[in-house]
């Protein structure tokens, strides 16, 4: 009984995998072409009944084309509903995300960071408007290795208070022999917002959107 049951099995595995074959539209064109090249030539198959299977080719391409599609459609679905998820996870609280890029609101001073490679004997921290206009020049004396935490209080140089718009942190640091140290630069906030955009889950630090995978500290 036993040995009924494995051949039986291995017919029944057999069979699917046939069947499996005979979907895939390789296995099918092969089929077609044989058909054709041992053909009768007295007898030429009929016309009608080559166009009915060439169009039944075409619509096993058509089906695995559209299951791919399907299939790569819940992938994505699946991962980005997966990372909203985590993401969401983060809401109303601080962050530090690698970005050189923030929003100034006109009023709330900018929390941002510097970490450095190497200590510098000096650095200097600009701040750039979205047309390219340094607005705030700071100039900061020895910084050690590592995290360094700085705040824009929103003046200009000026000393009156730069308008709402999109800027950009740049630190220059030199060692004490004037050679650059390698600074990356981070903002800290609030996590306001999660957004799932064609690129991807989006974290808005305030009003800055940034990657998941740029988060380096939750508080």
């Amino acid at each position: 009984m036993q040995v009924s049951a494995a051949q039986n099995s291995q017919v029944t595995a057999a069979g699917s995998s046939s069947r499996n074959d005979l979907g895939q539209k390789d296995i099918f064109l092969k089929i077609l072409v044989a058909q054709m090249q041992n053909q009768d030539p007295l007898k030429p198959q009929d016309a009608a009944q080559q166009s009915t299977q060439l169009a039944q080719f075409n619509m096993v391409e058509q089906q695995i084309s559209t299951n791919k599609l399907l299939e790569s459609m819940l992938a994505n679905s699946q991962s980005g509903n997966s990372e909203m998820a985590t993401a969401s996870s983060y809401l109303g609280h601080k962050v530090l995300a690698d970005s050189s890029a923030f929003t100034f609101d006109g009023s709330t001073p900018v929390q941002f960071s510097a970490d450095l490679q190497s200590g510098a004997a000096a650095a200097d921290v600009q701040i750039v408007d979205s047309v390219g206009r340094t607005v705030r020049t700071m100039h900061s004396s020895a910084l050690p290795a590592g995290i360094n935490n700085l705040t824009w209080d929103g003046k200009t140089d000026a000393g009156s208070t730069a308008r709402p718009d999109n800027y950009i942190v740049k630190i220059a640091a030199t060692d004490s022999t004037g050679q650059p140290v390698p600074a990356n630069t981070s903002i800290r906030g609030q996590v306001t917002a999660v957004r799932l955009t064609p690129e991807g889950v989006n974290i808005m630090v305030g009003d800055t959107p940034v990657s998941m995978a740029s988060i380096r500290e939750i508080q």
